[in-house]
């Protein structure tokens, strides 16, 4: 089988995505940043399951896409794109804010989703 350098490169961008993500998600938890992620200050659970859905999804992503899984890789990238866009949308209209990780998160499952593709 030929390996498909652009799935293992994105399956290592989403671990750090989702490694820094949530990092960043804890830091705004706990106050230690402000206004780097938009909405989460106000500490509302559905935010915080999101978050939380988004940052998991991008590691279990990136290792399925690391290890060449393109199967269970498809499905996560779809999976992880629309938790992205509904993230977003959520904030959006419960918060009035714009959050660049979770724009960044539908991307890199588009990516995901396209490139495991067999």
């Amino acid at each position: 089988m030929k390996s498909n350098s652009t799935m293992k490169v994105s399956g290592i961008l989403m671990i750090l995505f989702g490694i820094v993500y949530a990092i960043l998600t804890i830091m705004a938890y706990t106050g230690s940043v402000q206004g780097l992620l938009p909405g989460h200050e106000s500490q509302e659970v559905m935010v915080a399951v999101l978050s939380a859905a988004v940052a998991l999804l991008a590691l279990i992503g990136g290792i399925c896409a690391v290890m060449g899984n393109k199967p269970v890789a498809k499905v996560i990238g779809f999976v992880f794109a629309a938790v992205g866009l509904v993230s977003l949308i959520y904030l959006q209209f419960t918060q009035n804010a714009f959050n660049i990780a979770d724009c960044i998160a539908m991307v890199l499952g588009v990516i995901l989703f396209t490139s495991a593709k067999e």
